[in-house]
């Protein structure tokens, strides 16, 4: 199974450069940004350099161009109908589209998507931030994707080529 995340109106310069650099490490096919063409992507540690990236000025035009690619669309946000990411099986090609740090993703985004997700929380706050619910849905992801993780050396991992992504 692969998987796409799109970046819904991520406004910190930082929590792109981040999001991108925990898309790399837990092996997404492409991150896509929807909304603004220009943005930096402070903190990423120069991975958006081997990260497939796409753009999209709107999410429906991206969800349109990945369902018709034939992935599932689920967003990651906290409401009523969401599942618990714990509970879901993944049994296709995903994309997780990721709201804004604010305001997250508003109903007509979530009327774009075939599903929602949430993180439990244990603790006294809210939320948590849109890079740490990242790595948190694509680690869930890829822990059923059955994909062997990336051999370490010393205190690192050894990077694999994602060059078989369907996107480059």
């Amino acid at each position: 199974m692969q998987v796409v995340v799109i970046l819904h109106n991520i406004e910190k310069n930082t929590n792109l450069g981040q999001l991108i650099r925990t898309c790399n490490a837990l092996g997404v096919e492409q991150v896509c940004v929807v909304g603004r063409k220009k943005y930096a992507s402070y903190g990423n540690k120069n991975t958006h350099s081997t990260t497939p990236m796409a753009h999209f000025f709107t999410l429906a035009s991206a969800c349109e161009f990945y369902r018709g690619k034939g992935y599932h669309i689920t967003a990651v946000e906290i409401t009523p109908t969401a599942q618990s990411i714990n509970s879901v099986s993944f049994r296709q090609n995903t994309v997780f589209v990721m709201g804004n740090e604010g305001v997250g993703l508003p109903a007509v985004a979530l009327a774009l998507c075939d599903s929602c997700v949430y993180i439990p929380q244990f603790g006294e706050g809210a939320s948590i931030n849109v890079n740490v619910a990242c790595g948190v849905v694509l680690n869930t992801f890829m822990a059923q994707t059955g994909r062997v993780e990336n051999t370490m050396a010393g205190e690192k991992f050894v990077a694999k080529s994602l060059s078989s992504s369907i996107f480059r």
